[in-house]
């Protein structure tokens, strides 16, 4: 497949574009879904989606979708059974699979090496299903994929010759160094820069015959890891992304793609005028777990304040179950975020890029609890922006988290921060404009 690399300029002549197409859009039969969409006209173009089976990344790509499913693409999510109903609700085509394998937005390029063999493995097999499902009608004309799960989406793009956009959840890196880690890479093969070499040899021949129809049996590592795309959605502003004003405009900096709350996202605000803190952390991810999280809700509870605690997997209630919690705390095993942050004076959260964005577009200080390097990341550019504070995981930390909250309400300096920061994310265009850009990729690669 073609690099694109003149895409940001948009200069190239129709001659040299990958595929022509014919003005009329293809019928194609839908791909075998469990979750099947009503019937509509026929799509101006096929887009099939590969998206991390998890919360945050859900909530972060399905706008993009839905804008694009609204414009009258053709889109085919590929999630797991639990994410299914969400993407089902914006009117697209669900595949559904029993598991749906990343390698993580920490991955590095050497996964694809023989100690992570297995990891190739499982993303050789989706990518084998999600193949399966388009075998009977043409490929899809572009393959819209969320970073962790890079792996699978290169495979299929390189079996079906087409065109790919990469969702980054994270900070953008530039093209320079995603180049220099691939060459990095390749020189340490001691054949021919084979990814597939490394393999052991029945994952090799699947590999090969996975790859053969597109011409890419054999391919380079930086083919599948390190490869930029010619268009990647980042999903925070410039001004938050480090060193922003280096980039090109194969990155379209979009912000954070919140969607609107709905009729029936329903939270009642207090009726007390304390400043309300949203507090959304897994007891899991934290040293001491529920123990320490419950100190920190007493903590928190003690001061002029009114908290909402959203956790995972039914731990909210069980946080006093005794007693039942101080007058001022909500405890919830699902709110609507975009309903509370509305509200919110502070939202502690695990800083991954999508929280934190939430936060900013809601005008909402963030106090970082980061538990990966990512996160980390994310959170020492909040303190870096004035945008809000970083607490660790670790017991010791979380018992200072009520102080360093009751701060936050009341620094108007932060608060100024937070306002500019709501700006950033507010002018970047959301989900609007990555449907733009992708509507711009595809026209620049296929129209005449």
């Amino acid at each position: 497949m073609r690099e694109l690399s003149a895409f940001q300029k948009s200069r190239e002549p129709a001659s040299v574009r990958q595929r022509s197409r014919t003005s009329a859009p293809r019928r194609g039969r839908a791909a075998p879904s469990v979750l099947l969409a009503d019937e509509r006209p026929a799509a101006r173009y096929r887009i099939v989606v590969l998206n991390a089976p998890a919360e945050s990344q859900t909530r972060s790509v399905l706008p993009i979708v839905r804008e694009l499913r609204r414009r009258g693409h053709r889109m085919t999510y590929v999630t797991t059974r639990e994410f299914a109903p969400s993407a089902a609700a914006t009117g697209v085509d669900v595949l559904v699979h029993d598991s749906c394998p990343t390698l993580g937005v920490d991955a590095n390029p050497e996964d694809c090496g023989s100690a992570d063999a297995r990891l190739v493995a499982d993303a050789l097999d989706w990518a084998e299903e999600v193949d399966a499902a388009f075998r009977d009608d043409d490929p899809p004309d572009l393959v819209l994929y969320e970073t962790s799960v890079h792996a699978t989406a290169r495979f299929l793009t390189c079996r079906w010759s087409r065109p790919a956009v990469q969702i980054l959840p994270s900070f953008a890196h530039r093209a320079q160094d995603a180049a220099e880690a691939g060459a990095s890479l390749e020189s340490t093969d001691v054949d021919d820069g084979s990814c597939a070499r490394r393999l052991p040899g029945h994952i090799r021949e699947r590999l090969y015959r996975f790859l053969t129809p597109g011409g890419m049996a054999g391919g380079a590592p930086s083919n599948f890891y390190t490869k930029p795309e010619p268009l990647s959605i980042a999903l925070l502003p410039r001004e938050f992304q480090t060193d922003g004003e280096l980039f090109d405009g194969s990155v379209a900096f979009v912000g954070t793609c919140t969607p609107e709350c709905g009729v029936i996202d329903q939270w009642i605000p207090p009726s007390t005028d304390l400043p309300v803190v949203f507090l959304a952390l897994d007891p899991e991810l934290i040293e001491g777990g529920r123990e320490s999280l419950r100190a920190c809700v007493s903590a928190l509870a003690e001061k002029p304040l009114h908290v909402v605690v959203l956790t995972p997997n039914g731990v909210a209630e069980s946080l006093f179950a005794a007693d039942g919690p101080p007058l001022n705390v909500e405890l919830h095993d699902h709110v609507p975020w975009a309903t509370v942050l509305r509200r919110a004076a502070v939202f502690v959260c695990h800083s991954d890029l999508h929280s934190v964005m939430e936060s900013l577009y809601f005008n909402t200080a963030p106090v970082a609890v980061p538990t990966s390097h990512r996160q980390r990341a994310v959170a020492d550019r909040v303190v870096e922006l004035d945008l809000g504070a970083k607490v660790s995981p670790d017991r010791a930390a979380l018992d200072t988290l009520a102080d360093v909250v009751t701060a936050l309400v009341a620094d108007p300096g932060i608060a100024r921060s937070v306002r500019e920061g709501q700006r950033w994310a507010r002018n970047a265009g959301g989900a609007l404009r990555a449907a733009d850009e992708i509507e711009r990729f595809l026209e620049w690669s296929y129209e005449p």
